[in-house]
């Protein structure tokens, strides 16, 4: 199996409306962004017991993304 690992990149100034209505399309609105993290991104908390807690975040290769785990991607961390 060929996997390429993912470039996570800091949110720039324009990332952040555009994760926020990625957000509330998925149901989320409790939602807070963190960068001293091991994700990097805006974490999505659950509203109700069937949502699974989450993390938009941005990659290089794939611009914003939303993940549940860490240990599911393959990332390397750019300043």
């Amino acid at each position: 199996m060929n996997t390429q690992a993912l470039t996570q990149l800091e949110f720039a100034e324009e990332d952040f409306e555009l994760a926020e209505r990625i957000a509330r399309r998925l149901g989320f609105t409790q939602t807070a962004y963190t960068s001293t993290s091991a994700l990097w991104g805006l974490f999505c908390l659950p509203d109700r017991p069937t949502q699974r807690k989450g993390c938009i975040i941005k990659t290089r290769e794939l611009g914003l993304m939303f993940v549940q785990d860490v240990e599911d991607l393959l990332m390397q961390g750019v300043l």
